[in-house]
């Protein structure tokens, strides 16, 4: 007779446990980038750059750049690029017409 008891809280529990599944999978409640460059950042100190567009929780294009590091540091440094500036426009038309992982590799290699 105990049984029954464990066993309809074992499903109560997976059940809450997919429904949370799918709302982190969504991603974050909120934008990623809310403060943006307006300026350039040079070609040279950009390791590589991802592009995320609208979604359902953020309203705007947000350009995220991975910065080289500097004097061997191992720390990671990642700054948000303006999707309106010149620059950003520039990345965007790269990422529309050779797509991310193509657009990646090549940027690295030059």
């Amino acid at each position: 007779m105990a049984f029954l008891p464990r066993a309809l809280l074992l499903l109560l529990l997976a059940v809450v446990c997919i429904q949370l599944s799918g709302v982190l999978a969504d991603g974050p409640d909120r934008c990623w980038c809310l403060n943006s460059l307006k300026k350039r950042v040079p070609r040279e100190e950009i390791e590589e750059f991802s592009i995320f567009p609208r979604r359902s929780k953020c309203d705007n294009v947000e350009i995220i750049l991975t910065l080289k590091p500097v004097n061997n540091s191992t720390e990671v440094v990642q700054r948000c690029l303006s999707p309106e500036t010149k620059q950003g426009i520039n990345l965007q038309a790269c990422w529309n017409k050779y797509g991310h992982f193509i657009m990646s590799i090549a940027f690295l290699n030059q």
